[in-house]
């Protein structure tokens, strides 16, 4: 017999997207070419930040830290085709020439609904700015996909319903206990991307990052039907910050 199915609300859609730098090609750019292919890009990001300010989208661009990647781009729209425009317009920039595709990641805002439906306008207006977020302030991203797992001696999928929501109970109880320290857009990707969710956390101190991952490895929904493949962080840029980490590169 089959098992209940969670319930859940579903808001914007989430694209993450990650590339790395042809430097040995981009270095044999002179100044002025270099930053005409860098304006087109910006007048993108002013686009976007467009419809951040009208409530029509959410975005954040980052650098990535480590060799995973060079530069991460997290962008949510209110429907699906909106995402398939913006990857084919970025594409076709010339910037993008210098690019190399590494990763991207589909996915849809989500608030699962464990602990039944919101009865109140506050929990509502929770919901709502977990489905359709505003802009993170925070400098540090750490964004990572995750599954629950589904092994014949630890499958999340035939756990009884009431088991499930008494673990992701504690799962919650630990978020909230970092509020005000890292915020946290949480994205569904079951049937849009390989794995079942993206967590995408913000803070001011990226050791957060640390210790919130930690902390909620000890909990069963983790330790035992939790699989993390990868982790990315990154440090946030703005229009100058990301002119500035293409110029410090020829220099690396």
């Amino acid at each position: 017999m089959a098992e209940q199915a969670a319930e859940s609300l579903e808001g914007w859609y989430c694209l993450h997207l990650f590339w790395k730098m042809d430097w040995s090609r981009w270095r044999k750019l002179t100044d002025p070419e270099r930053e005409s292919l860098l304006q087109d890009f910006r007048l993108r990001l002013e686009e976007f930040a467009g419809l951040d300010r009208q409530g029509q989208g959410c975005h954040y661009l980052f650098k990535v830290i480590g060799q995973k990647a060079d530069l991460g781009l997290m962008v949510l729209r209110q429907d699906l085709g909106e995402l398939a425009d913006l990857t084919d317009e970025l594409g076709k920039l010339p910037l993008f020439d210098y690019f190399d595709d590494v990763l991207s990641f589909l996915s849809v805002t989500e608030v699962g609904l464990y602990g039944g439906k919101p009865q109140s306008e506050r929990a509502w207006a929770h919901v709502d700015a977990a489905l359709h977020p505003a802009v993170p302030t925070e400098p540090y991203i750490c964004f990572y996909p995750m599954s629950k797992l589904r092994l014949p001696d630890a499958n999340w999928y035939t756990l009884p319903y009431e088991q499930r929501q008494a673990y992701m109970k504690d799962h919650g109880l630990i978020g909230r206990s970092y509020a005000g320290r890292v915020s946290i857009i949480l994205t569904g990707a079951i049937g849009l991307d390989d794995h079942e969710w993206g967590v995408s956390l913000f803070a001011q101190d990226p050791l957060e990052f640390k210790k919130i991952v930690t902390e909620m490895r000890y909990i069963e929904a983790s330790s035992i039907y939790g699989d993390f493949p990868y982790f990315l962080v990154g440090q946030h840029l703005d229009t100058d910050a990301l002119g500035a980490l293409l110029l410090e590169g020829l220099a690396s």
